[in-house]
């Protein structure tokens, strides 16, 4: 196999955990991941069925636990999709500018639920279900490439599905500053850190997911096999991470290159290597241009908040199931410094460079850290089978502790499945019945530029085809300078009709929390309840 592996070069010695399945392998191994997919879809699926289920009296549960703010701006740029666009434009803001062929996993799948007649909210838990199966099976494609021993594989598996960080330590003790940063529970806010929550929560996270380990998989198989045809495989899987995040591609393809000079494979190797990445490289490029030369790409990264490196100790504390297992299998990878063991070690130290030193990611870095749990859980494996466990003893303890370890990373997990059941009837997760109907209701009249405060703002471009004045504290350029104009405007305190006029608004929206009378110039409401009216001007 090191042959293969280490073409022109003097052969190393064996190996006892890389690359090739074993022999007699057959498809019933498959039954593991594809089982644990369906585990994984149901089970994240009940926080969703129990919130519709209760649903207080009035109100309607709007589909969302986890970072519901991005969630709504996802789904509006589904609808973009749904309404037969295949690019982007800002509807959370008002300034004119170019459309840009981004966010494009999010429009494809507007796409599929006009084709299937499907709402945009069940499509997109449909792509959450999904990708629980397709993460699962990704996982164990790669992890089957980089672990020959069966129940290291399992372990790694296991531990990848379920796994979460040790933020809830971070939160018991309140969120402390340390070291002059305050510190926060990065697990339970950043889902794309880890399987269990990417899909629980956002599915191109999972998805992106998805593509990584079947891309670095597939892409390591073709360089090994000199095979072009499972190097334009590996093309089409970078492609579709692409279209959720463009920039990370060029991550894998930097620790591909790393491993390939350190590790130089056949000419023929080389070549499939290069075309792996030569496939989504023109739109990783557009997207680059895009994001320095496109007015509304600039805007929408105005107040970016991926610019700086997640806060460490958090990011520690996030991570820390799987960091600290993956340190004790980094020994082995240095000493064997196969072309798998180099691609994982310079993911890690590429990923570190990205996040902490000056360089070209910008605005973007943080973006770097999808799939981050893949390398960490096979370090994670092999240190436990190749350095812990032969230390041990007692054939009972060699059980116990690998899945005490799984156990205890799950906690988080657990948390995060069982804490929305206590909330889901909370304000913050519905809205009323007179809101939900209002906002349909703006789905089905002619498009324009809407007046709201961002609370329902941030709805709109979802339920309808309109762009709102301020609506998501990203997206909406401007933002907090925005929020206080269209509050002094709809309470009274400016000039609302001269506002109207500069700004090309074609609908307001009142609400009752602004504890101010509806603005008595505008006439009757087209949409007219106690609670909630719209407004339309022409």
């Amino acid at each position: 196999m090191n042959e293969v592996l280490r073409p022109q070069v003097a052969p190393a010695p064996p190996t006892p955990s890389l690359t090739l399945p074993l022999k007699g392998e057959g498809t019933g191994e498959w039954r593991i991941p594809l089982i644990t997919g369906l585990v994984l879809a149901t089970v994240t699926a009940l926080p969703y069925v129990y919130a519709y289920a209760v649903e207080p009296p009035g109100h309607v549960f709007m589909g969302f636990f986890y970072l519901g703010d991005d969630a709504n701006t996802y789904l509006a740029k589904m609808r973009q999709g749904w309404e037969g666009a295949w690019a982007w434009q800002n509807r959370y803001t008002t300034e004119p500018s170019p459309t840009a062929y981004l966010f494009m996993f999010w429009i494809v799948l507007g796409h599929l639920a006009a084709l299937l007649n499907l709402p945009l909210i069940v499509t997109f838990h449909l792509a959450r279900i999904a990708a629980a199966f397709a993460l699962m099976a990704a996982a164990w494609f790669m992890i089957r490439h980089f672990i020959e021993d069966r129940s290291a594989r399992r372990f790694a598996f296991f531990f990848c599905a379920v796994g979460l960080g040790m933020g809830y330590v971070i939160q018991a003790l309140g969120q402390p500053v340390i070291f002059g940063h305050q510190t926060d529970t990065l697990d339970w806010r950043m889902p794309e850190l880890t399987a269990f929550y990417s899909v629980l929560a956002l599915p191109h996270f999972a998805w992106s997911g998805v593509f990584a380990a079947a891309g670095i998989a597939l892409t390591l198989k073709a360089i090994q096999r000199g095979s072009l045809v499972l190097a334009v495989f590996a093309g089409l899987a970078w492609l579709g991470q692409a279209s959720i995040h463009p920039q990370m591609p060029i991550l894998m393809g930097g620790a591909t290159a790393v491993a390939l000079l350190l590790r130089p494979a056949a000419p023929r190797g080389w070549i499939a290597g290069a075309l792996a990445f030569a496939i989504p490289a023109p739109y990783i490029l557009y997207s680059y241009l895009a994001f320095v030369g496109n007015p509304e790409v600039q805007r929408w990264t105005f107040h970016s908040k991926n610019a700086l490196p997640p806060e460490t100790i958090s990011l520690l504390f996030a991570i820390a199931p799987q960091l600290l297992l993956a340190l004790t299998g980094i020994p082995g990878a240095l000493r064997r410094r196969t072309r798998e063991d180099l691609f994982l070690l310079a993911w890690l130290v590429l990923l570190a460079v990205i996040l902490y030193l000056p360089n070209p990611a910008g605005d973007l870095r943080r973006r770097f850290l999808d799939g981050l749990y893949l390398p960490l859980v096979i370090l994670g494996a092999r240190g436990m089978y190749e350095t812990i466990l032969p230390r041990l003893r007692s054939a009972r303890a060699k059980a116990l502790v690998p899945f005490s370890y799984v156990s205890f990373a799950a906690i988080g997990s657990a948390f995060l499945l069982l804490a929305p059941l206590a909330v889901a009837g909370n304000p913050q997760y519905t809205t009323t019945r007179a809101q939900y109907d209002g906002l349909n209701w703006l789905g089905s009249q002619p498009t324009g530029h809407v007046l709201a405060m961002p609370g329902v703002g941030l709805y709109i471009p979802a339920y309808s085809g309109d762009t709102v004045y301020v609506g998501h504290y990203d997206e909406t350029f401007d933002y907090f300078n925005k929020t206080q104009t269209a509050l002094a405007v709809l309470t009274g305190k400016s000039d609302l009709e001269q506002f109207i006029a500069q700004n090309h608004i074609r609908y307001v929206v009142w609400t009752v929390d602004l504890r101010s009378p509806p603005p008595a110039a505008l006439g009757i409401a087209a949409y007219d309840t106690p609670d909630f009216k719209i407004w339309r001007l022409y």
